[in-house]
């Protein structure tokens, strides 16, 4: 099949739709799988138009909507809630957090600069300590969105394993010119 067709790229068109009016639907699976649909609209003109076999996009787009909604929704729910929430950070990640972070940071860091038992002695490590701690609060939000990226990745990488099957509702003879009857 065309590549723009594939499982894989007709998935991460969907996806990209879903997640531009994510915050509105994600609660929702009736208006999700709406928006799948709506989704594959264009694709399925665009599939037309080329006058490929009726079959195949039949078949993806069976596979999409039974698949894909539910998926997508037990992931992007909890992330919009988890985004909604400021990502759980404490303060929201302000300036008192992160002079917290700091202060924290060189205390723990002195802590381990003289315990006899930890082998860090370079004195500088307190400092080194406290100005990562300042950077604690993108470092959770960063964590967050490159998780719920895998989990959009999985769903893609999941449906591309079906691209095999969906293959075979395509014949060689959808793939061959209509035929046409010579008369002499």
């Amino acid at each position: 099949m065309l590549p723009e067709f594939s499982a894989r790229s007709v998935a991460l068109q969907v996806i990209e739709h879903l997640e531009r009016r994510r915050p509105a639907i994600a609660s929702s699976p009736a208006a999700i799988a709406a928006e799948v649909k709506n989704a594959l609209v264009p694709v399925r003109r665009a599939y037309v138009d080329s006058e490929l076999p009726k079959s195949y996009i039949d078949a993806l787009e069976s596979e999409l909507t039974e698949t894909l909604p539910a998926r997508w929704h037990a992931i992007a729910d909890s992330f919009t809630k988890l985004e909604g929430a400021g990502f759980r950070l404490w303060r929201g990640g302000d300036v008192v957090a992160r002079l917290t972070y700091i202060f924290s940071g060189l205390v723990i860091g002195g802590l381990i600069v003289e315990a006899p038992f930890i082998p860090i002695w370079e004195k500088w490590f307190p400092f080194v300590l406290a100005v990562l701690a300042y950077w604690l609060p993108d470092v959770q939000v960063r964590f967050h969105k490159r998780r719920y990226a895998r989990e959009l990745g999985a769903i893609v990488a999941s449906l591309d394993r079906a691209q095999p099957a969906l293959d075979q509702h395509v014949t060689f003879t959808d793939l061959l010119p209509p035929h046409e009857e010579t008369h002499e």
